[in-house]
């Protein structure tokens, strides 16, 4: 008997089945439930045959283990502390293939960053087999001991650890150190327990040293004797980058913050003499920056970080101050200068620079009252004491406030350039772009007329940093590089990134393409946070 047939009239109809037609409906429930259950075990079964024979094929199985190297290595920052070592170690557990990959990647353990209490008997053996499987490569090693309670807890001081004294007298070669220190007098500690005298024929990590990096971060007033064979610099060895954090001027001259201008700062001559990078952050008053530099001949990147200082450098009664106001400071062999975190840029008018090639200016100013900056005479007037006219190929400026006539003029009288950075910077947008536009219009008139009377001629990159989304602004600049593109023959890569995440090219598509057709290639970068 057919008994779907049977049961037609109930499956058709709401008529109420009887009870000897309800036990075979629940009957034949349970039997379709039951082959369901079967036949989805077996998909189950079958799906994940599928994912691992579809895992065997996958493209990255053939993905050579240098490009996983390569891959695996970007993840990772420069020195890595416990969490970055977790991350590679991770990796390496992964499977056979992403461990060789991590031991072949020697980016990865080229660099190491440890505190007072990863720092110690045993855990040396393993930060030397970390350093050691990064081959031949330079060696980053950073030790952090910012803890100011540490040694006021009756403990030795951080600074004193044979494991530190060890790795720096007996471990691997080290290309650069950093250390963090919570006082100058752990400072002082350190450089009593590593020693000052090297053996010549058997010289320690610390006496091969290429590059220091020093944050000396206090609690208590500066304490530096004037003798510059007591001071806590004279033992540095010598060095070809040195990066150098003074404490705040309001910790360590606390009362007093003009008594910085009567104190020294001993770095050996001998040592500035031999550097090729030097970077240098403080907001003390006084001409400490300008006596440094006067012995750094040989340096090619200078970086000046004035931690939103407004240091006066125009003091009648300092003589460094006065003898490089009348005959600027000569740094010959910069090609490289940073200014950061700067009110003005008043310094440029103590130095010469005929080499230099890239110029970096990071402002320290208030977004909710922007106060302009004399920029455009101060920078002008260095650029020509310099002669470097034709040598400046990019300029960097960074939340810098300044009059849009200005800021184009400036560039107007920069032909060399050939990149330029506009990160934050507060100006009429549409009166600075209109005003480009309007000195390329000049100059497509004068082609064949020599650089100097040309707007930005060779120009290869621009960059407008975080810039508003609304208005016109992206039409402006797009205009202006069309124009350029007449005078330019050289591609141009034009990079964008906006206050939010926007796409606010969408509204200029037609003008990027024709920009694409003449050799401008645009791309947008992520977007930032607009305070930082």
């Amino acid at each position: 008997m057919d008994i779907d047939h049977d049961l037609s009239r109930i499956f058709l109809s709401n008529e109420l089945p009887t009870p000897t037609e309800t036990a075979s409906i629940q009957l034949e429930v349970d039997a379709i439930m039951s082959n369901m259950s079967f036949l989805q075990a077996e998909l189950q079964g079958l799906e994940e045959r599928l994912r691992v024979r579809r895992g065997a094929l996958s493209s990255v199985r053939r993905v050579p283990p240098e490009i996983l190297a390569e891959i695996f290595s970007n993840l990772v920052t420069e020195d890595l502390d416990s969490e970055g070592r977790d991350t590679v170690l991770d990796l390496g557990l992964v499977c056979k293939s992403w461990r060789r990959a991590t031991l072949g990647s020697h980016r990865l353990w080229a660099g190491i960053s440890v505190n007072q209490d990863q720092c110690n008997e045993t855990s040396y053996g393993r930060i030397i087999t970390w350093l050691n499987r990064s081959g031949v490569l330079p060696k980053t090693f950073k030790f952090d001991s910012l803890d100011p309670d540490y040694c006021d807890r009756g403990e030795p001081c951080q600074m004193s650890s044979p494991t530190l004294i060890n790795l720096l007298s007996l471990g691997p070669k080290l290309h650069k150190l950093i250390l963090q220190f919570s006082s100058h007098e752990c400072f002082r500690t350190f450089l009593e327990e590593i020693g000052p005298k090297p053996d010549l024929m058997n010289p320690r990590p610390w006496d091969t040293l290429q590059s220091l990096e020093l944050e000396l971060t206090t609690e208590d007033p500066w304490d530096e004797p004037l003798e510059a064979s007591s001071s806590m610099f004279h033992h540095l060895p010598q060095l070809e980058n040195l990066d150098l954090h003074l404490p705040l001027s309001g910790t360590a001259f606390e009362i007093n913050p003009t008594h910085a201008r009567f104190v020294d700062i001993n770095i050996p001559p001998r040592l500035l003499q031999g550097l090729k990078a030097f970077t240098i952050h403080c907001d003390w008053e006084g001409s400490h920056i300008l006596a440094m530099l006067e012995h750094c001949k040989n340096l090619e990147s200078l970086t000046i970080d004035l931690r939103g200082g407004n240091v006066n450098w125009y003091d009648g009664n300092d003589i460094l101050v006065r003898n490089f106001t009348e005959l600027r400071l000569l740094l010959p062999k910069v090609q490289t200068i940073r200014l950061e975190s700067a009110s003005n840029i008043e310094m440029l008018d103590l130095l010469r620079a005929p080499s230099l090639q890239d110029l970096h200016f990071e402002m320290e100013s208030g977004y909710e009252d922007p106060s302009e900056i004399d920029f455009q005479e101060s920078l002008l007037r260095f650029i020509t004491a310099s002669n470097c006219q034709k040598t400046l190929r990019s300029l960097h400026l960074r939340k810098l406030v300044v009059s849009a006539t200005e800021l184009a003029r400036t560039f107007f009288e920069l032909p060399s350039l050939t990149g330029i950075t506009l990160d934050r910077c507060r100006f009429e947008e549409s009166l600075f772009w209109g005003q480009m536009e309007d000195f390329a219009v000049r100059s497509a008139g004068r082609r064949g007329s020599s650089d100097d009377s040309l707007c930005l001629p060779h120009l290869q990159e621009l960059q407008t940093l975080c810039i508003p989304v609304e208005g016109p602004l992206l039409s402006a600049v797009a205009k202006f590089l069309k124009v350029n593109r007449e005078i330019n023959p050289l591609p141009c890569s034009w990079k964008v990134s906006y206050r939010t995440v926007m796409k606010a090219e969408v509204a200029v598509r037609g003008e990027l393409d024709d920009l694409s057709h003449d050799g401008v290639s645009f791309h947008v970068l992520p977007s930032e946070s607009f305070g930082d």
